[in-house]
């Protein structure tokens, strides 16, 4: 017997109330004010996303798994600092956690990191764990530009990286490479940095 797995599904039709929860944080860290309450989200909010979707989707096209993640172009790691990216890494993930609670023969999850630009890797490194060990989840999504479209951070061959890698041999996951939302206004969410890839591999100028 079979078993079809995507490998690569997103959360990107979250409650409009987490959603509205993060444009409020937003405001509030530009206003210098504290960030509100997070909403209270039932799981009937969850189930009516989710089966009108990805459930649905899924079982149209004869798939039996998905491994699910928060919505990448809204990871957003270059907005606010790291206790705004620690936060909204910690909703999201929450979230996903709670749609494999509801639906675990047809989800896993996959975590966001609070990759904030002028932070380390010691917050991504305690919420991969934290997703891993107390969530269940089987990996992380690793954002290679968290500055958003600026290409300031080291490759994924440099020892800057290291501790991570060393967390998720210790954690015995994977990560997916996955690019969120651009600074660059020129290009449309995640693709600044894949026609930039393209466009090096190439041999064009960036």
């Amino acid at each position: 017997m079979s078993l079809i797995i995507d490998c690569h599904g997103h959360y990107t039709t979250a409650p409009e109330a987490h959603t509205a929860w993060r444009e409020a944080q937003i405001a509030a860290f530009k206003a210098g004010e504290p960030a509100p309450e997070y909403p209270d989200i039932s799981d009937d909010d969850i189930r009516e996303t989710i089966e009108k979707n990805q459930l649905r989707l899924l079982r149209e096209r004869g798939a039996d798994l998905t491994i699910f993640s928060p919505r990448a172009s809204t990871m957003a790691h270059h907005v606010g600092d790291e206790a705004v990216s620690m936060e909204w890494s910690r909703r999201c993930n929450d979230l996903i956690a709670r749609v494999v609670g509801l639906y675990p023969e047809t989800f896993v999850g996959v975590c966001m990191l609070p990759q904030s630009p002028m932070a380390d890797l010691a917050g991504s490194i305690a919420e991969l764990e934290r997703c891993v060990t107390e969530l269940g989840f089987v990996g992380c999504n690793l954002n290679p530009d968290p500055g958003g479209g600026h290409f300031k951070h080291p490759p994924l061959t440099d020892p800057y990286w290291y501790p991570l890698y060393e967390k998720m041999v210790e954690l015995d996951v994977p990560a997916m490479i996955h690019v969120s939302g651009s600074c660059n206004h020129a290009m449309h969410a995640t693709g600044a940095y894949y026609r930039c890839c393209q466009s090096n591999a190439k041999g064009a100028p960036l």
